[in-house]
């Protein structure tokens, strides 16, 4: 490590100074706040410009993940058969 990387490892002293690819900045949109996400990681996450995206709390932190329609609209299904079923299915989990 030399004076000029402040302690920093080798791979960290490659970034000072300029943005590091995996931190994004949280930016003012009007009266909200959002991130811009770049091509590539547009890319691994199946979506464009105008697609729907989703975040799920994780025990990591968040996952942003593609919003899935069919998805969604099955796990309104199963939260309602889980609703009038309950008694049904907690007997069954005996």
């Amino acid at each position: 490590m030399t004076k000029e990387n402040k302690g920093l490892s080798e791979e960290a002293a490659t970034f000072v100074g300029k943005p590091r690819p995996d931190v994004l900045k949280v930016r003012q949109i009007g009266n909200s706040a959002g991130v811009l996400l770049p091509k590539d990681l547009l890319a691994k996450l199946g979506v464009e410009i105008g697609d729907d995206i989703q975040a799920i709390d994780t025990p990591r932190g968040v996952e942003l993940t593609a919003f899935d329609a069919d998805l969604d609209d099955a796990m309104k299904w199963i939260e309602k058969g889980a609703k009038r079923y309950r008694n049904t299915l907690r007997a069954l989990a005996k």
